[in-house]
């Protein structure tokens, strides 16, 4: 497959076939994790492709330059697994790094012709598609799903709560409920899709 080289939206390597790829050194992980960047870049990830990878650079054996409990290090890493539905691969070097985006290249198979909004797997129980659902507002996660669903019960009392209501939540700051009232409220614009 062709290589292009070109600023990316989101992550560090599109590999075409419905792959984003975000490439961190231990010591950069760290550092989103205490800026707060990780989570924001998972879920653009999440948003725009089929499969998000992390792809992690270094020795983890090697103490990090960065101030950074292993307990926090380990737990942003499980979040990403588990919480996000993100894959998490350890690379040696920058050469192991290209070596693997080659590999999931090859294994994943050519170009797909359309990539889903909402990529990945699909719930089965009611609550756990009620929260998949909230997740697809901007700036909402796994947490603030719950916390969504805890306060209002339904999906349709989140989509017809205002702004005000929606800021009584935990996590959702005046931002985030504008974002999602605009997303709600405003009617869909039609566009050629290829």
């Amino acid at each position: 497959m062709p290589v292009f080289e070109s600023r990316l939206p989101v992550g560090d390597y599109w590999l075409g076939s419905g792959i984003i790829v975000e490439r961190k050194t231990l010591d950069d992980f760290a550092l989103s994790i205490i800026d707060g960047r990780l989570f924001r870049q998972i879920q653009r990830m999440k948003q725009r492709a089929e499969t998000a990878v992390l792809v992690l650079e270094g020795n983890p054996a090697q103490p990090l330059s960065v101030d950074l409990h292993p307990h926090a290090f380990k737990g942003g890493i499980l979040s990403v697994a588990l919480d996000w539905e993100t894959s998490v691969i350890f690379s040696e070097s920058v050469e192991d790094t290209a070596l693997l985006l080659w590999l999931m290249q090859e294994k994943h198979g050519p170009l797909k012709k359309s990539v889903s909004i909402r990529p990945g797997r699909r719930p089965k129980k009611l609550s756990a598609r009620q929260l998949y659902v909230l997740q697809g507002l901007p700036s909402v996660g796994p947490t603030v799903a719950g916390r969504l669903l805890d306060h209002f019960s339904t999906i349709e009392r989140v989509i017809n709560a205002s702004a005000d209501q929606l800021i009584e939540v935990a996590g959702v700051g005046n931002k985030t409920a504008d974002k999602i009232r605009e997303v709600v409220s405003e009617p869909a614009v039609s566009e050629n899709r290829t």
